[in-house]
């Protein structure tokens, strides 16, 4: 008789039908999160590459303003420095100004410490690709600059596992 009852309990259990809504529910929402979260992820991977390219333009366009007349012809380093970047007049832009004026940049949710910039901006060439009047000087008008800035973007910010290399090269004449 026993047995019998503690049969008939267990198909009772089985059919009954009391808080499948709830086991739903918590499926359902899990996998909503993981959608919301690879979402939210991704239009942060965009915001980091949109600032990579915006950060590459704005650092060639920075040298290429600075170019050899900026100055007055005086060959002061700015000696600019990270992050109270101010830069006076009567300066000419070097490759370390160039590091700081992107670090510069940064905003909100872009690690300073991800960023890099290429060493070399200034290829000694033309646009044309022509050597004539950049060899010697070449911060000279005519001549190019060419900025690449990098970024090592973090999927997930505290678990520094997979990273993302992004990056972005501009390259302007300078006119003065």
């Amino acid at each position: 008789m026993n047995r019998r009852i503690g049969m008939y309990k267990l198909t009772r259990l089985v059919r009954d039908e009391r808080g499948a809504e709830l086991v739903e529910f918590a499926m359902a929402s899990l996998i909503l999160m993981m959608l919301l979260f690879g979402v939210f992820e991704f239009a942060y991977t965009m915001y980091a590459y949109h600032f990579t390219t915006y950060a590459s333009q704005q650092a060639s366009r920075f040298a290429m303003v600075r170019g050899h007349t900026w100055s007055k012809n005086t060959a002061t380093d700015c000696s600019t420095s990270f992050p109270d970047f101010t830069m006076p007049y009567d300066c000419t832009a070097q490759s370390s100004d160039i590091h700081n004026y992107v670090e510069s940049l940064s905003t909100g949710g872009i690690d300073p410490g991800s960023i890099t910039v290429n060493a070399d901006n200034w290829p000694g060439t033309t646009a044309t690709g022509a050597t004539t009047g950049c060899t010697t000087n070449a911060n000279n008008p005519g001549c190019l600059v060419k900025v690449t800035v990098g970024y090592s973007f973090n999927f997930i910010p505290f678990m520094r596992m997979t990273a993302l290399s992004m990056s972005a090269t501009s390259e302007k004449t300078i006119l003065q």
